[in-house]
């Protein structure tokens, strides 16, 4: 009774090894599409509402979700209280902190400061240029998971649960 017991302890814990696997790489695709959805709202308010970096921080914090919502308010409130850091230094290092507890690759996490933080020296225009740039290669990353989403999923599940199945034959 207690190997039956063990045995079905494995096998469970094997199946559920593959279903956090593919839990990750669905939690990872929703916040790459929240990342491409306030990039689009940054180009917005950059282009079409004319506001300064802190101001679109503050805009964004009231339209995206936990944790970028508070990483944006912390963002503003450093700004807006003048300690003489730079918005690129300040945004980084918050925004940083918040996007290091989410389930994405650090090439997503620099993609996504990038977008903000590598644009250069021009006008508003050019901004939008770079950031736009950024999120083409966003979309792209996007784009090559959703189609590997799946098939990588399926094939966790499986081999969590045969990997489980193959402990099980052995320890008999």
């Amino acid at each position: 009774m207690v190997r039956l017991v063990g045995f079905s302890l494995i096998g469970l814990s094997c199946s559920g090894l593959g279903l956090w696997y593919a839990w990750n790489l669905r939690q990872r695709l929703h916040h790459l599409h929240a990342m491409n959805r306030m990039i689009e709202l940054l180009i917005s308010l950059l282009q079409y509402g004319k506001s300064t970096l802190p101001e679109c921080c503050c805009q964004l914090a009231g339209q995206v979700e936990e944790p970028y919502r508070g990483a944006f308010v912390r963002v503003y409130r450093e700004l807006t209280e003048g300690r003489g850091n730079s918005f690129t230094e300040v945004y980084g290092r918050i925004m940083g902190e918040a996007l290091r507890e989410l389930p994405l690759k650090e090439q997503d996490r620099l993609l996504f400061l990038q977008c903000v933080l590598e644009q250069g020296a021009g006008d508003g225009e050019a901004r939008v240029r770079l950031i736009r740039r950024q999120q083409e290669l966003l979309r792209e990353r996007i784009d090559r998971l959703e189609t590997d989403s799946r098939e990588k999923s399926r094939m966790a599940v499986g081999l969590g649960t045969l990997g489980g199945i193959l402990i099980i034959i052995i320890l008999l």
